[in-house]
């Protein structure tokens, strides 16, 4: 029988430099096959191969992928795409229309008319088949009113909509929380069960391994291996480590503070905010000293990012205050001071988002520095330019790169170092690394420390995953109901040898607390 999906002698290539080397690959029907590496290795690059679709500056110098006998290049044949093949990508807020509500972007994935009569309920299958409210309040938002791991699972639905034989997975769980996560793997498991077919892209090999026949490790655009999921795996070191191997030291006293001497950078007290007539954060206070990393962890649509965005000046809260050293800020970051928006860096969730597609990463990086730091010579802009991208852990040369080149976890560093540019005193990290394969995130967790010991900029680390708030926090703050359910030490609150299940009871006092949890 002929496989579903062959790839075959498949090259691709950026300029001179190759992206994907002779890459030969078959996936039968029904067949999971988990495609792992590091960020950059060029897993999303072949995932997109496969739909016949190359990112700009990508051209196809050689080789041939065919999906169910038919020919993907030079042009995919009509009916493959979001017929045949199902695709679900690394940023879901970049997949949806901001103009268009989610009932909208469902019906539209059909591919067909549905009668005015039959909408409705067409509507809400879709979502409560990835574990979403069906309920037309939900139909009615916009990918604005949702939390990151609410568009992971309307951009599923959507894939869903149309009965795919295969469902590309580019990194589906990375923005979910651990019970929403949960779910998804539960979701994956069904459509196994139903005969999709699943090619899966991911840096998480913990995840994945349970879950797929085999696993294809790709390393510098090549296939390194190729084996059955049961076998031990030879990965790179780092590859799709599980998250409890993560190591980050804690960040040495700054000038010599005390913990309890250290000044108070950053307060929110009583903040209050809402999407139109709901209310997603109730009386919030959080304290942020000099040095230190407070953690905000919750279930995904909690109202964790917009708490950042209220504490960056970028969503207007109802009541409360943000103050900095003690001075209150407007709630609209349009009327703080230079010196108050360059002391508060955000970094955003969605990278893709962030980033002007059509502007190289220098342009992204020299913007900040001309307008918050007033750097206007090109000589000291470029020197800045370098001193930033080295710092977290990229090339120089990436500078002339557009956003859509570099890969997801590339993406997440470049916009960390345009936060950076403005010299900080605080940086607040909307889910800086959930994108990144787990070496890459102990590199970016590890800056941020060297980054908090040297200059004593404190960190807002907005996050779902307990156990990368263990390792780089000194306290924790747990969202329930938009509502501050407990906060403290994070040694306290998050032992080390606890097991998942286990700290979602500590933290949450339900087993399953993903209903009740949310606002």
């Amino acid at each position: 029988m002929s496989p579903l999906v062959e790839l075959a002698g498949l090259r691709l290539c950026a300029g001179e430099r190759t992206v994907v080397d002779g890459v030969d690959l078959a996936l039968g029907e029904g067949e999971a096959v988990a495609v792992v590496g590091p960020s950059g290795s060029g897993k999303t690059t072949m995932a997109l191969a496969v739909l016949g679709h190359l990112r700009p500056g990508i051209r196809h110098a050689g080789g041939r992928v065919s999906v169910a006998g038919r020919e993907m290049f030079p042009h995919p044949p009509p009916g493959v795409r979001g017929g045949t093949i199902g695709y679900v990508g690394q940023d879901p807020g970049a997949a949806l229309n901001p103009y268009a509500t989610v009932a909208s972007a469902l019906l539209t994935a059909t591919g067909r008319r549905v009668p005015r009569r039959e909408r409705a309920a067409t509507v809400q299958r879709l979502l409560e088949r990835v574990a979403l409210p069906g309920d037309p309040e939900f139909a009615r938002r916009y990918p604005h009113q949702l939390s990151g791991g609410q568009q992971q699972r309307v951009v599923v639905a959507a894939a869903l909509a149309r009965s795919p034989r295969l469902l590309v997975l580019d990194e589906p769980t990375t923005a979910l929380d651990l019970l929403a996560k949960a779910e998804m793997l539960a979701e994956i498991r069904r459509l196994r069960e139903e005969g999709v077919a699943l090619l899966w892209i991911s840096h998480d090999l913990g995840t994945v391994r349970s879950q797929v026949d085999r696993i294809v490790t790709v390393d510098d655009g090549r296939i390194v291996d190729d084996r059955p999921a049961g076998q031990d795996l030879a990965v790179r070191e780092g590859t799709g480590a599980a998250r409890a191997r993560l190591s980050v030291e804690g960040p040495a006293e700054p000038d010599g503070d005390s913990e309890s001497g250290r000044a108070v950078v950053l307060e929110a007290r009583a903040v209050t905010a809402g999407h139109g007539s709901r209310t997603v954060l109730s009386e919030v206070d959080l304290t942020v000293r000099r040095g230190e990393c407070l953690a905000v962890l919750g279930v995904s649509g909690v109202g964790k990012s917009t708490l950042a965005r209220c504490l960056a000046g970028l969503h207007r809260p109802g009541n409360g205050t943000v103050a900095l050293h003690g001075v209150p800020l407007a709630r609209d970051v349009r009327a703080r001071t230079r010196a108050q928006r360059a002391a508060i860096g955000l970094v955003a969730q969605n990278p893709a988002e962030a980033l002007h597609p059509r502007q190289d990463i220098r342009t992204a990086l020299v913007r900040p520095l001309r307008l918050l730091r007033g750097i206007t010579a090109r000589a000291a802009q470029d020197a800045e330019v370098s001193r930033l991208l080295e710092a977290v852990r990229l090339e120089p040369s990436l500078a002339t790169r557009l956003p859509g080149e570099l890969s997801g976890g590339q993406r997440q560093r470049v916009a960390l170092a345009r936060a950076l540019a403005a010299e900080p005193e605080v940086l607040i990290c909307d889910e800086v690394t959930s994108a990144l394969d787990a070496e890459t995130q102990a590199g970016v967790l590890d800056l941020l420390g060297d980054l908090r010991a040297r200059l004593g900029l404190a960190v807002v680390l907005i996050v779902h995953d307990p156990a990368v708030a263990a390792t780089a926090s000194d306290s924790l703050l747990v969202l329930a109901k938009g509502r501050v359910l407990t906060t403290g030490p994070t040694s306290d609150l998050l032992p080390a040898d606890a097991e998942p299940e286990r700290l979602i009871t500590r933290l949450f006092g339900s087993s399953n607390p993903a209903e009740e949890l949310l606002v």
